[in-house]
């Protein structure tokens, strides 16, 4: 199986050690950038654990608790601080997007152009000449 190409960015002194202990191990620079990588995921499994349980119980735990998680404090101090305020505690659920049939342009026109062709034909600017395509014809294909 071909290996991607995805290049890393490290500090020349890391790449050096990473060049040298392949060349010691008879590895492929990515061959041991990838056993390293594995072997450390191994090795802090448990903590990796932890924290997606700790993540997960503050999302689980509502808006306070989330803040509290993504701002590295407790609980207590976001409540300290005047807490999450009761307008801000309401569905989490994201805005509804306005459809094309009730979205609309400064003119007051729907997106889909409510407004007779016409009336839009007339607000429109006529194009530039000044900036025409050479005067050179293209040879026709037959």
């Amino acid at each position: 199986m071909a290996r991607a190409q995805s290049p890393i960015k490290v500090h020349e002194a890391t790449r050096e050690k990473v060049r040298y202990a392949a060349l010691m191990a008879g590895l492929k620079q990515a061959e041991l950038v990838e056993r390293a990588v594995d072997e450390y995921i191994e090795r802090h499994r448990d903590q990796f654990a932890q924290r997606m349980e700790a993540a997960q119980q503050a999302l689980l735990g509502g808006k306070t608790s989330a803040l509290a998680y993504s701002l590295g404090v407790e609980d207590a101090d976001v409540q300290r601080v005047g807490g999450v305020s009761a307008d801000q505690l309401g569905s989490s659920r994201k805005p509804r997007r306005a459809t094309s049939n009730h979205a609309s342009s400064p003119d007051g026109q729907s997106a889909r152009g409510s407004h007779s062709r016409a009336s839009a034909a007339v607000k429109t600017k006529p194009n530039s000449t000044s900036r025409r395509r050479s005067s050179t014809t293209r040879p026709s294909v037959a």
